[in-house]
């Protein structure tokens, strides 16, 4: 689709990437930026938001009315704020953006485009689907990692339980023939008596670990590292790929589909995405757009989009149907998701039975031959 074809319905408003840049912050994809307001509220405050609006409520009241059926009071106290602000004649989305870590930066550029063109209703009533797909499809993510989370939890707690409260019992009996012991008995022996004599360093040494690697993984450096190594492990990579496609696609959609100017949707999405490699692909992008060439000629170039995708986005430019386009591929992509977790965990599952059955069962092996020796030694 021409730029020209996807323009806001309000000439007057600033959507200038500046303006965006300075009352909003970009985040990721998932309407939850903060843990202390959860997605399924602010689901709730949009659907209700919709409702009132649909029966002719102000927006005053609405909010009002929507604060005291909520019970987060960090929430109830964000949603007093806004009814004041909507007394005193500012827009929803200028209200909302004062909040960015609550509410989204991709839904407040939908909502300012609703409030321009007129149709705020039927925004809130998109964003309320959009996020319940992604809640979905989040949930069946975490559903398919259930199993082999437990299952590691479980294998480490084993082998935890044994080397600490097992061996130990072992011990003084194991000394009498501590020369003749396996490789393995004297390597869990001593291994046991680090854990029980130092366990609280070793927990110390762990926290202090986790604190490191959290700093360097947030830090520039670090999450461009690990953004990097995500688009290379032959396992994940494609996984990872098909992520950042659908997190592209599904968001600049649902900008275009909003009336959000492509320049300005492709700066959001370059923030939404997620990984530095793939942000610096959009914006690469967004700069030979801005340059006049069409969308499809800078993705056509890059390196991580398939060629079904290429060539629908060049099918959908080239009909004017881009905004119909893109949540199709996104779609597509959800699904194409949701089958490598599967096989991925179908991998991974076999994977860590094998190994925990293995390191138990050297544990065991390497409990049990000393005590042969010792029987044998005894008759």
């Amino acid at each position: 689709m021409a730029i020209s074809t996807i323009e806001s319905k309000d000439s007057n408003r600033d959507w200038s990437i500046d303006a965006i840049s300075k009352s909003v912050k970009l985040p990721s994809i998932n309407l939850r930026i903060t843990k202390k307001v959860s997605a399924y509220e602010l689901i709730f405050f949009m659907d209700q938001l919709s409702l009132m609006l649909e029966t002719g409520t102000p927006l005053n009241k609405s909010i009002q009315s929507i604060g005291l059926q909520v019970k987060n009071v960090e929430f109830r106290n964000i949603l007093k704020a806004m009814e004041k602000d909507m007394e005193d004649g500012r827009l929803l989305s200028d209200t909302l953006a004062k909040y960015p870590d609550t509410f989204n930066t991709i839904y407040i550029s939908m909502i300012r485009a609703g409030e321009s063109g007129g149709f705020l209703k039927e925004m809130l009533d998109r964003i309320v689907i959009l996020e319940k797909r992604h809640q979905e499809f989040m949930a069946t993510i975490r559903a398919a990692l259930y199993y082999p989370a437990f299952l590691s939890i479980f294998a480490v707690s084993v082998i935890l339980f044994i080397i600490i409260y097992v061996f130990p019992k072992f011990g003084e009996m194991f000394e009498e023939i501590h020369d003749s012991l396996p490789i393995t008995t004297r390597i869990l022996m001593g291994s046991s008596k680090v854990l029980v004599s130092y366990w609280y360093l070793i927990i110390i040494f762990i926290a202090i670990s986790w604190f490191a690697a959290y700093k360097i993984i947030i830090s520039d450096k670090g999450r461009s590292y690990i953004d990097n190594l995500k688009l290379k492990v032959p396992i994940f990579r494609d996984l990872f790929i098909k992520i950042y496609i659908s997190r592209f696609t599904r968001t600049l959609g649902s900008l275009i589909n909003s009336n959000v100017p492509l320049l300005d949707s492709l700066t959001i999405c370059s923030g939404a995405v997620g990984n530095k490699v793939f942000a610096a692909m959009i914006d690469n992008i967004r700069a030979n757009v801005e340059g006049g060439k069409p969308l499809s000629k800078p993705v056509t170039e890059s390196q991580y989009f398939p060629e079904i995708v290429k060539q629908m986005i060049r099918t959908g430019e080239d009909a004017g149907m881009l905004h119909k386009v893109m949540p199709r591929l996104a779609d597509y992509y959800d699904e194409e998701i949701g089958r490598n977790i599967k096989k991925v965990t179908m991998i991974m599952e076999p994977l860590l039975l094998v190994t925990a059955g293995g390191i138990i069962g050297i544990i065991v092996i390497s409990l049990i031959m000393p005590i042969f020796k010792l029987t044998k030694t005894l008759h």
